[in-house]
């Protein structure tokens, strides 16, 4: 055989070995199944209806501070 010859089926089959390990690599480990949280109790599930209410409230507290004041918004009055 030529020597070119043999260097290519040598890299052929040294190509094929290294496909081969990489295909035999193992997985990398699965995060554990996620545990659903138990229910609340009947105290907490009413404090986080409160705390929900609440946070309406402050949101809409806030909106009203980009609101225009309505006696703000009347035209100027002109000077005679």
């Amino acid at each position: 055989m030529r020597p070119l010859a043999f260097a290519v089926l040598a890299a052929l089959a040294f190509a094929g070995a290294a496909r081969a390990q990489d295909r035999t690599r193992p997985l990398p480990p699965r995060p554990p199944p996620e545990v659903a949280p138990p229910p609340l109790s009947r105290e907490d599930a009413e404090l986080v209806k409160e705390l929900a209410l609440l946070e309406q409230m402050e949101l809409v507290k806030n909106l009203d501070l980009f609101q225009p004041d309505p006696d703000a918004v009347k035209e100027p009055q002109r000077q005679p």
